[in-house]
């Protein structure tokens, strides 16, 4: 068989390597619409549970010339860092050190990279099964093939290029990203992409660059990156910094986040991303700190970044399937999310290890194949991409005791590693432990939403009062979805879920999960997200608030 892929980034390539891995495919095929491999942004972490799929590709994530030039092919170059250190708007500093063995005991460790750094190593290993390799299966990678038209037979997909190309093959994969062309000619009307409010600053500071950095007075900083070889997080109430090093400890990665609801500067279609001045970042980051114990630190820091590019931070909500005929989605094109879990560039290689599994397991039955790759990786994914939004706390209103004693029953870690609040128990194995190419060998259950617990771990609300409205809904309008889509604020929040509408303004700040679910999906299908994490007492508990029955026009 023949695979295409559309799309050379980091999920594209290494989604190359692991079909070419299952044994079944004859030729992979790669369509990048650049000219030349490139990367927008500077650092990115990869994690244990993607770093495992790294090792068993022989993706060399750790060697290569730290001080060599940018762009080359080589090792990934990463760093391999000590501990977090967290500094808090109270002046309090907290300090966890890095797991890298996690409960998987294979030492996978936690790799921190310039985003072009992981490229050019995925492009190493790649070359090496490149057409003149004399590989079976090889990799051909195409530049400069903007996808314009897919089409689908009974045995076939067929994809056109901008320059005139054409790819036949038996699967195709769109690994092109959030802004995925594949997601748009495949499913036209899936939600769009939006707009979080959050913007970011992001650049990279030479290590001498760092060593000789002052505040604006002259004197050093109070916690200099230089002296820990850590990441560093500053935290408060609608801002964050996060600072750490890659590319072997020769650069420092700066990473600065701030709600902003009332800027026009991405509510437009300039792009993600733009290049900004030095004089704009420091005295954004000055006001967006103001008080911040780390104020004068980050004012430095920031005012250091070489090249500072602003971005805006863009999600979508959950697609309900990723996977249509011989198509299937992968990475950022399937599920985009949030840098706050730190999972984005893993959780494309766990897609890779899984899709290729899947084939492994049932050869040339594409259409099985496929749906199970979505069925185990859809209710992960989706977890995560869920739990990045509400790693933002302007996202989520502090937990009430209902919601802490909810999280502890489950003990298990809903924050990442580098978070030192603890929510919910210790136990990261699902998250850092997890093996993505353990698919099982026969095809799951459907289930959709975003919360991966283990069977054992479904909670009830046993002991745990709900709470309950005055008056209760009765159920028995019928509404549309214009009508819905006028409820779509905090404060006046209706959501549709399974056919039904709910009007969850009252409920949604004792909601166990976190009042954050108001502010994503006010006014909109919230099918997948509500999903099979919800207990029979829960689903019944929802009748309380139900409108009536979605009818379509």
């Amino acid at each position: 068989m023949r695979a295409v892929i559309v799309g050379a980034g980091m999920g594209g390539l290494m989604t190359a390597l692991a079909l070419r891995q299952s044994g079944v495919f004859a030729s992979v095929d790669v369509y990048e619409q650049t000219k030349v491999p490139s990367t927008a942004g500077a650092g990115l972490n990869i994690p244990p549970n993607g770093a495992r799929i790294c090792r068993w590709l022989g993706v060399d994530l750790d060697g290569g010339d730290s001080k060599g030039p940018d762009g080359v092919i080589d090792g990934g170059r990463a760093a391999i860092l000590e501990s977090t250190r967290q500094f808090n708007a109270d002046g309090s500093v907290t300090k966890r050190p890095f797991d890298h063995v996690t409960a998987a005991g294979d030492g996978a460790g936690f790799h921190h990279m310039h985003r072009l750094d992981l490229l050019m190593c995925l492009y190493k290993r790649v070359s090496d099964f490149g057409i003149d390799s004399g590989a079976p299966c090889p990799i051909a990678v195409h530049m400069d093939c903007r996808l314009t038209q897919l089409r689908q037979t009974a045995g076939e997909v067929i994809a056109t290029f901008s320059n005139g190309r054409t790819a036949t093959g038996e699967l195709l994969v769109g690994a092109d990203g959030i802004n995925s062309a594949t997601l748009q000619l495949a499913w036209p009307n899936s939600r769009p992409k939006r707009w979080t409010e959050v913007t970011c600053f992001r650049g990279l500071i030479p290590r001498t660059g760092v060593a000789s950095l002052r505040k604006a007075n002259g004197n050093p900083l109070d916690h200099n990156p230089i002296n820990s070889f850590s990441m560093d997080r500053h935290r408060a109430d609608r801002s964050g910094a996060t600072t750490y090093w890659v590319r072997g400890g020769e650069l420092l990665n700066v990473w600065i986040a701030h709600y902003e609801p009332e800027s026009a500067a991405f509510e437009q279609e300039e792009g993600d991303w733009f290049p900004v001045s030095q004089q704009e970042i420091v005295r954004e980051v000055g006001e967006a700190f103001a008080g911040h114990p780390s104020r004068d630190d980050l004012i430095a820091l920031s005012g250091a970044i070489v090249r500072p590019t602003k971005w805006g931070l863009y999600d979508r909500d959950a697609l309900e399937t990723w996977v249509q005929g011989r198509i299937c989605l992968l990475g950022d094109a399937a599920h985009p999310m949030l840098p706050t879990f730190g999972q984005g560039a893993a959780q494309s290689f766990e897609d890779a290890a899984a899709l290729a599994s899947a084939f492994a397991l049932h050869q040339r039955d594409v259409p099985t194949a496929l749906l199970h790759y979505e069925r185990v990786r859809h209710y992960r994914a989706t977890r995560f991409q869920l739990g990045s939004k509400f790693a933002f706390d302007h996202l989520r209103a502090k937990d009430t005791a209902e919601q802490k004693a909810l999280l502890e029953r489950l003990d298990e870690r809903v924050s990442p590693a580098f978070a030192h609040d603890k929510r919910g128990g210790e136990d990261d194995s699902w998250i850092y432990a997890y093996d993505a190419r353990k698919i099982g060998s026969e095809l799951p259950a459907k289930r959709l939403g975003p919360w991966d617990f283990r069977r054992t771990a479904k909670v009830r609300y046993g002991g745990i009062k709900l709470w309950m409205p005055a008056n209760p809904a009765k159920g028995t309008r019928r509404v549309t979805r214009e009508e819905v889509a006028l409820h779509n604020t905090q404060n006046d929040c209706w959501i549709i879920i399974s056919g039904k509408v709910y009007d969850i303004t009252e409920w949604a700040p004792h909601h166990p999960g976190g009042a954050g679910i108001a502010r994503m999906y006010a006014g909109k299908e919230a099918t997948a997200e509500f999903g099979d994490y919800h207990s029979t007492e829960a689903v019944a508990h929802m009748a309380n608030f139900c409108v009536g029955a979605l009818v379509e026009n």
